[in-house]
This record gives structure tokens, sequence and C-alpha cells, in this order.
């Protein structure tokens, strides 16, 4: 089964299925679709994580894709705040390297298999969606800045309609190189030059040296239990330890006994949400640059500190927790024929990612550097070398060494409290992925403002206004809560799968 941001990535990943890859393979085939047939969420200029099942040895593995900053980069190249585009804001692209790792770390095909459905689609052109005909047309004073994107993206002068066929002849060259000498021509070579030149000729400061220092870390997910499952997440660099800590404080709450979408249940995760996030905010921060240790804030005496701070009403601001000792995106589901599963999200962060192409490549850029803090003292503080904190997180859950989840989904800061709701459905309300996705939803940024989508029922809304949370109305289905995929597995191996209609994915199987 896969479960896919775009139903010719779902199509990709189950024809790589059929021929005998494995998870991983059908999971970077259906990724590199994405890449093209998306470019408003995810390019092979962004991001890649991943959490791996290994059925042979039954571990979890994790993959953090992420690029640092240009060593040349610093907040001095800044103002109080980041410019809206520009190739000044992207961090090295891991998306190629993670898909390298992955194939020859669990994969069957190989790259140049996985890759091929992706160049046809860049060579021969794919009709264009609503939602990206929508998000071209929201984006595009973003993207009329750029000469490149204007060549790419409207060749013959007029902004992409749905329907219109787009074709990416330099994206498919550039994918052609990575099939036939490997992700490695990506960082190294002739490709990589051409690229490091690209983005300074556009007034980058990302070079050749930055491409060929890139490497993939291979981590040890972390992991919480929670309703008689092991929950496992994305190590940082990637905020995944948030919604393991929401479910480690959701844990001694008994939220199961509280019915879906009533407003006893979306008070106590809402402010569960709100000190994980205080949390994050306080100590997240590079394991490379900073002294941060996300096992921490999983710690029994720690969880149950912030458990107690719970209220009974809502809270304007969460205080930061303290330990006991010092101290725009897609995302797909894939499980094959042996049981193996690959939880993969990928982004180039805000709509079109840095709003620039690579002349020459067709590689459009991430905006990922806009993810750090230009506050000097913040763990999160720019500096060259260094990786921002991630949005980015992937998610699988396990009964004992037995897959049973697989899900996730895109949304920047949503995405760890609608992974937070969908647990809670799928784990302690037992629904299934589909009525668990279908679900309305909640979202909160800051403050008492909680934004819900319009089909809560009235009675949950009043209560919890009384309660003292500022109801404010989204639409009925949102794309602001996410789009999200899940795949599930039930004790004889049936399994059964779900996408998001807020957005235009797809869940097929055979």
């Amino acid at each position: 089964m896969v479960a896919a941001g775009h139903h010719l990535a779902t199509s990709a990943g189950l024809a790589i299925l059929r021929e005998g890859g494995s998870a991983v393979d059908a999971a970077v085939a259906a990724s590199a679709v994405c890449t093209v047939v998306l470019p408003s969420a995810c390019s092979i200029g962004g991001d890649l994580f991943a959490i791996i099942y290994d059925a042979s040895s039954r571990e979890v593995s994790a993959y953090n894709g992420s690029g640092a900053a240009p060593a040349a980069l610093d907040i001095a190249r800044f103002g109080a705040e980041f410019p809206q585009s520009g190739p000044l804001l992207a961090t090295v692209p891991g998306v190629v390297a993670a898909w390298g790792d992955l194939v020859a770390d669990h994969g069957r095909l190989g790259l140049d298999r996985d890759l091929a459905s992706a160049i046809g689609y860049a060579e021969d052109g794919f009709p264009v969606s609503d939602a990206l005909a929508r998000a071209f047309r929201e984006l595009w004073p973003k993207l009329e800045r750029d000469v490149e994107c204007l060549r790419v993206y409207a060749p013959r002068g007029d902004r992409p309609d749905a329907g219109a066929v787009l074709r990416q002849p330099e994206l498919a060259a550039s994918l052609r190189a990575v099939a036939a000498g490997g992700a490695s021509a990506f960082y190294r070579g002739q490709l990589a030059e051409g690229i490091a030149a690209g983005i300074a000729a556009i007034g980058g400061v990302m070079t050749a040296d930055d491409l060929a220092a890139h490497r993939t870390d291979r981590l040890r997910p972390l992991e919480t239990a929670y309703g008689g499952l092991r929950v496992f997440g994305q190590p940082p660099v990637s905020q995944g330890h948030v919604l393991l800590e929401e479910l480690a404080i959701a844990a001694g709450l008994d939220l199961g006994s509280f019915p879906p979408g009533g407003a006893d249940l979306v008070h106590r995760m809402v402010e569960i949400k709100k000190l994980a996030f205080a949390d994050r905010d306080a100590f997240a921060g590079d394991p490379r640059a900073v002294d941060f240790d996300a096992w921490r804030l999983l710690e029994p005496d720690f969880v149950a500190a912030r458990r107690e701070a719970i209220g009974a009403r809502a809270s304007e601001h969460a205080e930061v927790g303290l330990f006991p000792v010092p101290a725009n995106t897609t995302y797909l589901a894939v499980v094959d024929r042996d049981g193996n599963a690959a939880s993969v999200i990928l982004s180039v962060m805000h709509g079109f990612g840095a709003g620039v192409i690579v002349p020459g490549t067709g590689i459009l850029l991430n905006d990922r550097a806009s993810g750090f803090s230009l506050r000097a003292g913040s763990p999160n503080s720019l500096a060259g070398g260094k990786r921002p904190v991630h949005t980015l997180n992937a998610v699988i859950a396990l009964d004992g060494a037995t897959p049973r989840l697989v899900f996730g989904t895109p949304g920047l800061h949503a995405q760890v409290q609608t992974n937070f709701q969908l647990a809670v459905s799928l784990i302690e309300h037992g629904l299934a992925p589909q009525e668990a996705i279908e679900l309305p939803r909640w979202y909160h940024e800051s403050g008492r403002a909680l934004q819900m989508e319009a089909r809560f029922p009235a009675e949950t809304q009043r209560a919890l206004a009384a309660l003292g949370h500022e109801i404010v109305a989204l639409d009925e289905w949102s794309g602001r809560t996410g789009g999200a995929h899940v795949i599930a597995i039930d004790r004889s191996g049936v399994l059964s799968g779900g996408a998001d209609p807020r957005r235009e994915g797809q869940a097929a199987g055979y």
C-alpha cells in the first residue's frame, strides 16, 4: 500500500511494489515524483526525513536528510527579519543524499529505477492539478521575481492553469544525472559545480564545498509508549520530540474516555500542545551545535511535572519545563509485501521554497534558513554550518516489534498537532485511518486563540470558549491543519489506508 500526496506519486510507488521493490524503493519513487508534480511543497532542492521499519531485523531507524546553512551565511547578512524569497534563504539540499542512503540500506531495485517515473514526468510533462494551479495563483508574486521561475513555469508567458501540461526538461536532466551517477553526483562533480555556479550567479553563497560536505544523519529514533504501542518519532533537528512529549504527557490522562471532538478532550490536548511547544522554543537546536538531548523531554519525572501543569482553563502562556538535572511539505507512507514500512516527509519549507530556480538545472531551492532565529542567544540562532530546527517529522507505531501504524502530515507547526490528534484517534479511540483523518481538527499558534474547523459541533466550541479559549473559525476542511496519510496494519496483516481530503493525496494498494 502507498499513501502519498499526489495520485501520480501513489501510482509510481505501487508500480515499484509490483516489480518487487521494497517499501523504501517505492517511497523514493513516490517522493521523487512529488518533487516534480508538487513544486510548491517539495523539490530535490529541499529536505527529507524518514522513519524506516526493517522487517528482517525488526528494527526502526531514522534518517535526517536536512542540510546546514552555507559556511558563509550568518546573521549579519540579514536585518531584523528574513526576506520573503531569494537564494540566501537556502540551506544545503538533503533530499538526494537521503534517497541514495535509503536505497543503499533498504532498496532492491536501485536509484536509477526508482527515479524513472519522476524523470518521465519532468521530461514529458504532467497536467497541473487544481491545487497546484491555486498555489501558482496565490504565490505568483513571489515566483515572478525570479527570471528562471518565469522561464520554467511560464514558458509561454502565462501562469499555469489547471490542466496545463508543465514540462521541466532541465530538472529531468538533473534527475537523470543522479540516476546515472548516484546521489553523490548531486554533491560532487559536474552537476554539483553547475549548482554552485548557478547559485553564485543569482547572489547566493552556497558553494561546491558546502555541497560536498553534506551527509545524511542515520540516527536512533525517539520512542515513547502510548496506548500499548511503541511510537517512534524523528530525533532532532526535527521537532518530532514535540509529538512524543505530547503523547508522553497524554499517556497518564486516559484521553480515550473522552469522546472524539468533545470539549474535554480538545481542551486537554491543546494545553498539552502549549507545554510541549514551550519546551521546544526553550531547548531545541541542532545537537551538533548546542547542548540539546531530546530524550530528557521524555524522562518520567519531567513528563509527570508537565502533566501536573495542565490547568482547568485555557492558558495564555505556557511556562517552560524544568529538567530534574541541569540541562509547504508533503508526506507519504508505504508498506510492502514483506512488512517493511517507510514513513517519509519532504519539503521546501514555505510555498515554492526560496522562490528561485538554480539556472540551468531546474532545481527549486528551499528557504529553510528562515527557520533559524535571528536572535543571537537562541539555541536555534543562525550560523554557517548549522542546521535549523525543522517542523518535519514522520511516525511509525509498533505493537512490540510489529508495525501497526505508519502516519504523518505536512503543515509546518500543525504537523505535531495534527499527528497528536491522529494518534489519539487511531490508538485511543480505535478509529479506522480514513475516519481519523476526516475528524474535524484544531490548530493552535499562540495565546488563547484556538483555530477550529467549522465542522466541530457548536456545543464543543461554546464549551471551549467557556474554558477561556478564544475560538477562531477555520474552513470546514482547512489545509492549515495539514494533509495527512495513514496506513494501518491489523493483527492478521491486512492493510487499511487513508488520504486527506484537505489536500490532493491518494491511498491505494493491491
